[in-house]
């Protein structure tokens, strides 16, 4: 059996460079609130927890943004499903919701179908089905809000890094 050495995380940024990335954060983040305000979206938490998962989680890995984007989104119909199949079918529904939670878990942590069940699935469904915000939420708006932020900031993070790349690949366009 051969083992995998993990890769030595980058370093942490300079003062500096840590300066100007909280400036590119902030102009996404102010971006993301206008362009989503126009919008008529409320569930900016949603976007932002994309956001997090995405950038922490997955460290901006474009190959993985698809995956958690398809995670997050089962974990809003997961909740969805703990709100709704209850009122809807009775007991039922409360058996039907909770047996859809334990196999999307039980596939999260024997990790089959990552694709779609992944972490940022149980993300997800950890903050959406928290009693103070299922019972006031708006699934539709929430799962909106977390694809459109999602593009917002895949197509932000995108821009910014191909920016960058030009700028270190040619040194003296800083300097004009």
């Amino acid at each position: 059996m051969s083992e995998q050495i993990p890769a030595e995380p980058a370093p942490p940024p300079s003062l500096l460079a840590g300066f100007f990335i909280l400036l590119i954060v902030i102009v996404g983040i102010v971006g993301w609130i206008v362009l989503g305000s126009t919008a008529k979206l409320t569930s900016f938490y949603a976007s932002f927890l994309f956001l997090w998962y995405w950038s922490t989680v997955d460290h901006l890995d474009f190959k993985k943004f698809f995956f958690s984007m398809i995670g997050a989104m089962i974990g809003i119909g997961l909740a969805w499903g703990l709100h709704t199949l209850p009122t809807a079918m009775g007991t039922n529904g409360i058996i039907l919701s909770l047996v859809l939670v334990v196999v999307a878990v039980y596939l999260v942590i024997i990790e089959r179908l990552k694709f779609a069940f992944n972490p940022a699935l149980t993300l997800y469904l950890t903050v959406v089905a928290a009693p103070a915000l299922l019972e006031n939420s708006n699934f539709g708006e929430l799962a909106l809000a977390t694809l459109l932020g999602g593009a917002f900031f895949g197509l932000f993070v995108f821009i910014v890094l191909f920016i960058v790349s030009k700028v270190q690949s040619n040194p003296n366009a800083a300097n004009s």
